[in-house]
């Protein structure tokens, strides 16, 4: 008994001077105000993942695809302002941060789920922080958040919600071969807030050059048939006397065509607009047989259908 009376005092010292030490755990280390700390120190890092896996971190029935290490800008000059007690193991946790577009102030709330080694409270986030972002881009597809290229994997118009971690800024934009759209930033900072974005796809100058070119090739090659309807084209010439000579186009003025969202989600119109061309031919009257040159300019309209596939844009004559 001699032997084991001194360990069985040094295990009562242990846990009587330990309790203090299990005291200040819970109040620093354990604390709400830590636990949210370590969420938002994922968020710095760019570490959706580990956020993720925080109790009470889920997209609260958004679409998920925001959630993405790529997509966090990070956080700096992280800062605690208050921890108010709000009874029944809650607490609201106040917390400052610098994002790239902006500062803020965000409130938490955390609740007390279980206890960790048996000593050490265990939080979770009351509700999930997250905020409802409603993005809807319109003319397409595509978008990019934060620079990094998504999807709606929409095929028709309308928004989609998505989940954002909270806080943060988000800048969306679309910047592709064909179509561009000026960015738009969202500076989420509520916790559960309802934010929304829209996100004009417009065409850019690729596509009006391609355009250009494109049409003009075409009207050109059209000039070098020699019928008065050349095949596919957009401009003939109805003579009712006898042609005597091949019939000479050429193109006098281009159509300047605009270009605009189609009526069908996904396309896009060009026209309409109108161009110039010029016949030269000889003719033979039926009536006295003698013969004229029809040397005139012949106007006519075209408008024609876009549809882009990644790095190809086709276009239909309407």
């Amino acid at each position: 008994m001699r032997r084991v009376l001194p360990w069985i005092v040094a295990f009562v010292l242990a846990i009587a001077t330990g309790g203090g030490t299990v005291v200040g755990l819970n109040a620093t280390v354990f604390g709400p105000g830590d636990f949210v700390r370590v969420y938002l120190d994922a968020l710095a890092r760019g570490d959706a993942e580990s956020a993720l896996a925080l109790p009470g971190v889920d997209a609260a029935g958004a679409d998920d695809l925001l959630l993405d290490d790529d997509v966090l800008t990070g956080l700096t000059t992280i800062g605690q302002v208050s921890d108010e007690d709000l009874g029944a193991g809650r607490h609201r946790i106040t917390m400052t941060w610098t994002a790239p577009a902006g500062s803020g102030t965000t409130a938490f709330e955390v609740e007390r789920v279980g206890t960790r080694l048996g000593l050490f409270p265990e939080w979770g986030f009351v509700q999930s922080p997250v905020a409802r972002l409603t993005l809807d881009v319109q003319h397409d597809q595509r978008f990019s958040a934060n620079g990094i290229e998504e999807d709606t994997g929409r095929d028709d118009a309308g928004a989609v919600e998505y989940a954002v971690l909270v806080p943060g800024s988000y800048v969306f934009g679309h910047d592709t071969l064909f179509l561009q759209a000026d960015d738009v930033t969202v500076l989420a900072d509520e916790v559960g807030a309802a934010l929304d974005a829209t996100l004009d796809v417009q065409a850019g100058p690729v596509f009006a050059s391609t355009l250009d070119e494109e049409v003009r090739d075409h009207l050109a090659e059209c000039t070098t048939q020699k019928v008065l309807f050349p095949t596919g084209c957009p401009f003939g010439q109805t003579i009712t006397n006898r042609v005597v000579s091949d019939p000479v186009w050429t193109m006098v003025a281009f159509p300047e065509l605009e270009i605009e969202p189609g009526t069908e989600f996904g396309t896009w119109r060009a026209g309409p607009a109108s161009g110039t061309a010029h016949l030269v031919v000889d003719v033979k009257s039926l009536f006295d047989g003698t013969v004229s040159t029809f040397d005139e300019d012949v106007i006519f309209d075209v408008t024609y259908t876009g549809r882009i596939d990644g790095g190809t844009l086709t276009l239909t004559e309407e």
